[in-house]
C-alpha cells in the first residue's frame, strides 16, 4: 500500500510541476520545474536564439561558438542539458521522452523561434 501512496504522491507533484528526485541518502528531495513560459522567460533574459521544438526549448549557438562559464553554469542550473548529437542545450519543460535516435525532434514537430538575439 505503500508503493501506491508514494505513486500517488508523485504524480501529485508531477501535475503541479514539481520533480522529486532520490537524495544520496535516500531521502526525497522536491524541486521546481520551470514551466514553458519560465524557460522562454529565461531565455529572453540571457538574449539567448531559443527554439520550442513540441513541448521543449531549444538553444543553439552559432557553430563553434562556446557561451561564456557563467552562462553555461546558469543555463544548467536552470535545467538546461547539452545535447552533443543536436550540438544544442535543451530544456525538456517538465515533459520528459524518450531517446530520438533514428529521428529529429526539429523534422517531428513545428519549430516556433520564441526569443532573442543570436548569442
Amino acid at each position: 500500500m505503500e508503493n501506491e501512496e508514494k505513486k500517488q504522491e508523485r504524480n501529485a507533484f508531477k501535475d503541479a510541476g514539481v520533480s522529486i528526485e532520490t537524495a544520496p541518502d535516500g531521502k526525497s528531495n522536491t524541486r521546481h520545474v520551470p514551466t514553458i513560459e519560465e524557460v522562454i522567460a529565461f531565455c529572453q533574459q540571457y538574449k539567448l536564439q531559443a527554439s520550442q521544438v513540441g513541448k521543449w526549448i531549444w538553444v543553439q549557438f552559432a557553430e563553434d561558438a562556446k557561451p561564456a562559464e557563467a552562462l553555461r553554469e546558469a543555463m544548467k542550473n536552470f535545467g538546461f542539458r547539452w545535447s552533443n548529437r543536436r550540438k544544442a542545450w535543451a530544456h525538456n519543460c517538465g515533459h520528459r521522452s524518450r531517446p530520438a535516435k533514428k529521428s529529429s525532434p526539429f523534422e517531428k514537430y513545428e519549430v516556433q523561434h520564441v526569443s532573442g538575439a543570436i548569442a
